[in-house]
């Protein structure tokens, strides 16, 4: 594998695209993930439209990813809200040195990603739980806290 670029390129049409489905209630896409490809360049590693299992298919332990899914926080009232989490994923088996070359991509990240509601960052995809989501996502609710949430 190529070392990872210092600048990342996040202009890619089909990127851009998958990210404003994501964010766009009148669309079933709700979860996009990027990785890096063997010349170090981002690339869309999937979309999807069924959660946040089939986002985890995806998922390799060798392998960097970064991505969004998007949930729905239900309550009593009837009332959908959407909540963004932004997922950097490190696999266990990545190498020390290329994890920490890609942290320096983090802020861009969070740049193209923006407006998502919880950060979480995993090495395992146990840690990617629909618990562990619903937990994080409680924390920072508020008074207004839902009853539900929808994964897909």
């Amino acid at each position: 594998m190529a070392a990872l670029k210092r600048i990342i390129d996040l202009s890619n049409k089909d990127t851009q695209q998958a990210w404003e489905d994501v964010r766009n209630d009148a669309t079933d896409t709700n979860w996009i993930l990027l990785t890096y490809d063997d010349n170090g360049e981002v690339i869309l590693c999937g979309k999807g439209s069924s959660g946040l299992n089939e986002m985890k298919k995806k998922l390799r332990d060798n392998q960097i990813y970064v991505g969004v899914i998007r949930v729905r926080a239900v309550d009593d009232f009837g009332s959908q809200r959407a909540k963004f989490v932004y997922i950097n994923y490190v696999g266990v088996n990545v190498p020390t040195l290329r994890a920490a070359r890609a942290s320096m991509h983090k802020r861009d990240f969070e740049r193209f990603f923006h407006g998502y509601h919880i950060q979480i960052h995993a090495d395992s995809q146990e840690e990617l739980s629909e618990d562990n989501i619903i937990a994080l996502l409680q924390a920072c609710a508020g008074a207004h806290k839902p009853q539900a949430y929808k994964f897909s």
